[in-house]
C-alpha cells in the first residue's frame, strides 16, 4: 500500500485548462525502498501523467494500462492530446496526458501502478509530467545570490544596420535573425519601450504562443503587493534580463518574448512542449510567407529538472521530440546547463550530444551523434570573470561551452522597487545607500547558467546576420538550406564542433 502524500502546496500554470494544477515533490526515501535505484527529488504535476502513444488507439497498452490504473483508484480521468502544429503535415510523434481528479490523486502512485506489469519497452513511454525551474543562482532578489542592482554607463547598443520597411528587414533588404526568449517575458525598459527590438503581441488565432492569455501583459509581471510594501518574486525580470543580455550581444536582432515561465519561475513539461509546438507552427507558417508571421532563428531556453531516476541517462520525454523538430527545421536551440552545481543529468541540457574538448574546440565523442538533417542541442555553462567555471555551473560531458554567466550586466524591468530600504538616507532623501531592491535604473548584476545562455545566442544571431549581410538571401522555404545556414553559424562560433560529415 502506498504511503500517503502530503498536499501540494505549489501550483503551475495550465495552459490547456487554463487554470492551475497542484505540484508534488518526490521524496527519495520513500521512493527509493518502493522501486530501488537512486532517486532525486524532482516536481511533477500531481495529477497528470504523459504518455507517448498514438491518442485514441484503442490497442496502445501503455494508455489501456493507465486508464486501467485510474479506475480501479475510483479516479475520474480525462485525456489530452498533445497539440500538433498544423501547418507542418508531417506529425512525426504524438503523446497523450491523463488528466485525474482528486484532492488524493498522485501520478506517481497511479505511474507505478500503471507500468507494473508492462514490458520495458512500453513501461518508457510513460513518466511524469516534470515540473522546470528557471535556471538562475539565487534565493530571491534583493537577497545574498540575487541580482544586485548595477549601472551601465554609456549610450544603448546601437545597431549597426537601419530599419526597413518593418521590424524584421533591415533598409538593406537584409532579414534580421530572430531570437525566441521561452521565459517570463520582456518587460518595461527603455531600450525596448517602443522599439523595433522586441516583437510583442504575437499571437496564434487562437491565442498567445505561450501560457500566459492574451489579456495578462506580455512581459514580466508587475511586483506583487504585500503589507510590507511591493514585494518582487523570485523569477521577476528573468527573461527582461536575458532579453538586454541578447541586445548587447547583437544589438540588429529582433527579440520574441514567449511567456512560458511565471515570476516563481515554473513550468510543466506538458505546457513547454505545447509552447514549442505553437512557437514551431509560428515558424513554419513564417517561413512559408503567412502574412503577420516570422521565422525564428534561434531559441532560448533557461530552465531544467532533474530527472526522479538519476541511473536513468536516456530519458526520453515529451520535449525531445518537439526540440528535434525545430531543429529539423533550422532553429538553433540554446539552454541552459542548470546551477546545481552537479554532473548529474539535467533536462533538457542533457538531451545535447556528449562532447569532447579538443584545442579550442568541442567535437561530438560519436561522431554518428550529428547528422546534416538539424544542428545540436547547444547547451551552455557559465563562467566567472577570470575564465573559469562557475562553482554553481553544471558541468559534464554534455555541456557544449561556457559563456560569461557570473555578476553580468543586463536590463531589469524599470517597474521593481522592492520593500526593502536604504540603510542610510539623508532626511531630503537626495542622498541615501545603496537600495539593494531597487531597480527602477533598469539595469541589474546576476548570476546563472541562464544569462550564459543569452550570449552564446547572440553570437549565433550575429552570425547569422552577418552571412545575410555578405551573401544572397537564401529560399526560406527551403528546409535544407534553413538548417545548412544554421549549421554554418555553430560552426563559425569559435569552440562548437567540428561540421558533420555528409
Amino acid at each position: 500500500m502506498s504511503e500517503p502524500m502530503p498536499e501540494p502546496v505549489l501550483r503551475v500554470r495550465d495552459h490547456a485548462g487554463g487554470g492551475w494544477r497542484p505540484v508534488r515533490e518526490l521524496d527519495p526515501a520513500s521512493a527509493q525502498r518502493r522501486r530501488g535505484g537512486r532517486i532525486a527529488p524532482t516536481r511533477y504535476v500531481a495529477d497528470r501523467l504523459i504518455i507517448r502513444g498514438i491518442p485514441g488507439a484503442d490497442d496502445d497498452a501503455v494508455i489501456a494500462a493507465a486508464i486501467a490504473a485510474a479506475q480501479r483508484r475510483g479516479l475520474a480521468y480525462t485525456l489530452q492530446e498533445a497539440p500538433v502544429a498544423a501547418s507542418r503535415g508531417e506529425v512525426r510523434r504524438t503523446a497523450v496526458s491523463l488528466v485525474v481528479e482528486g484532492d488524493d490523486a498522485d501520478a506517481w502512485d497511479l505511474l507505478d501502478e500503471a507500468v507494473a506489469e508492462l514490458g520495458d519497452e512500453e513501461r518508457v513511454r510513460a513518466g511524469l509530467d516534470h515540473v522546470l525551474v528557471g535556471h538562475k543562482n539565487t534565493v530571491g532578489l534583493g537577497r545574498p545570490g540575487g541580482p544586485k542592482p548595477g549601472h551601465r554607463p554609456g549610450p544603448p547598443p546601437r545597431r549597426t544596420h537601419e530599419v526597413g520597411s518593418n521590424p524584421e528587414i533591415t533598409a538593406d533588404g537584409v532579414r534580421r535573425p530572430v531570437v525566441a526568449i521561452v521565459d517570463t517575458g520582456i518587460g518595461r525598459h527603455p531600450w525596448f519601450d517602443d522599439s523595433d527590438a522586441v516583437l510583442r503581441g504575437v499571437t496564434l488565432s487562437d491565442g498567445p504562443i505561450g501560457t500566459y492569455p492574451a489579456e495578462e501583459p506580455d512581459g514580466d509581471a508587475l511586483p506583487q503587493r504585500s503589507e510590507e510594501g511591493e514585494v518582487i518574486p523570485s523569477h521577476a525580470g528573468h527573461g527582461t534580463f536575458i532579453a538586454g543580455i541578447v541586445h548587447q550581444v547583437c544589438p540588429d536582432a529582433v527579440l520574441l518574448p514567449v511567456r512560458v515561465l511565471g515570476t516563481d519561475g515554473l513550468v510543466s513539461e506538458w505546457d513547454l512542449a505545447r509552447t514549442l509546438e505553437r512557437l514551431l507552427e509560428y515558424h513554419v507558417s513564417g517561413v512559408r510567407g503567412a502574412e503577420d508571421r516570422s521565422g525564428v532563428d534561434v531559441v532560448i531556453l533557461a530552465c531544467g529538472f532533474l530527472p526522479e531516476d538519476l541511473a536513468d541517462d536516456d530519458y526520453e520525454g515529451v520535449l525531445r521530440g518537439v526540440l528535434r523538430d525545430l531543429r529539423r527545421e533550422g532553429v538553433l536551440v540554446v539552454v541552459s546547463a542548470g546551477n546545481d552545481g552537479t554532473r548529474a543529468p539535467v533536462f533538457p541540457a542533457a538531451w545535447a550530444p556528449v562532447v569532447e574538448v579538443v584545442g579550442d574546440r568541442v567535437r561530438p565523442a560519436n561522431p554518428d551523434d550529428l547528422t546534416d538533417e538539424y544542428p545540436p542541442l547547444l547547451v551552455v555553462g557559465a563562467g566567472n570573470p577570470n575564465g573559469t567555471l562557475a562553482d554553481f555551473s553544471n558541468d559534464g560531458p554534455w555541456v557544449t561551452t561556457a559563456r560569461p554567466g557570473v555578476e553580468v550586466l543586463s536590463t531589469m524591468p524599470v517597474s521593481y522597487d522592492g520593500p526593502a530600504v536604504p540603510q542610510t538616507r539623508r532626511a531630503d532623501g537626495e542622498q541615501e545607500a545603496l537600495d539593494a531592491d531597487d531597480f527602477t535604473g533598469g539595469f541589474a548584476l546576476w548570476s546563472g547558467t541562464s544569462f550564459a545562455a543569452p550570449v552564446l545566442a547572440g553570437e549565433l544571431a550575429a552570425a547569422l546576420l552577418q552571412g545575410r549581410a555578405g551573401g544572397p538571401e537564401i529560399d526560406r522555404r527551403d528546409r535544407y538550406a534553413r538548417v545548412s545556414t544554421a549549421w554554418d553559424a555553430v560552426y563559425s562560433v569559435e569552440g562548437l564542433y567540428e561540421a558533420p560529415t555528409v
